[in-house]
């Protein structure tokens, strides 16, 4: 229990000022944080699509799909990510399906997609251990998004 001769001093000494203050301040620098924690989680600034005239990809903030253009005007494989993508260069795990004909209709392998983001330009590569194959580098350009249907095999 305080009395009013504790209080007085404790307000000209500054205690209670500084204890409001430092309450403040931590509050407001918890919320910094997690806004720019927040923020460095979406991937590409402002970015949904990426595209060229080879390949697509969708970034969502959970992770992204990268569809690759086969001859006849449609995709034949696509890539997922399921981890956010980063802006500045990355490395992330996902997997890689071949669409065909045969039945299940696909084969879907582990790959690694890395890259680099800058100045509104994407350097996209797909690595298939199992494949032995690297695809790309694919050149994406933000807000370029173009969207193929999935090839039809017999």
């Amino acid at each position: 229990m305080t009395n009013s001769r504790t209080l007085r001093f404790a307000r000209r000494s500054g205690a209670v000022t500084n204890t409001c203050a430092s309450r403040l301040r931590r509050g407001a620098m918890g919320l910094l944080g997690w806004a720019l924690t927040f923020s460095a989680c979406t991937g590409p600034e402002d970015a949904t699509i990426w595209g060229s005239e080879q390949a697509s990809l969708t970034v969502l903030e959970s992770g992204a799909t990268l569809q690759i253009l086969a001859p006849g005007g449609c995709y034949g494989s696509y890539g997922e990510i399921t981890q956010p993508v980063l802006a500045g260069s990355f490395a992330v795990s996902g997997t890689y399906t071949q669409l065909m004909g045969v039945y299940p209709g696909y084969i879907q392998y582990p790959a690694q997609f890395t890259g680099t983001i800058a100045r509104g330009r994407m350097t996209l590569s797909v690595t298939v251990p199992a494949l032995q194959q690297t695809l790309g580098p694919f050149q994406l350009t933000h807000g370029e998004g173009r969207t193929w249907p999935a090839c039809l095999y017999p």
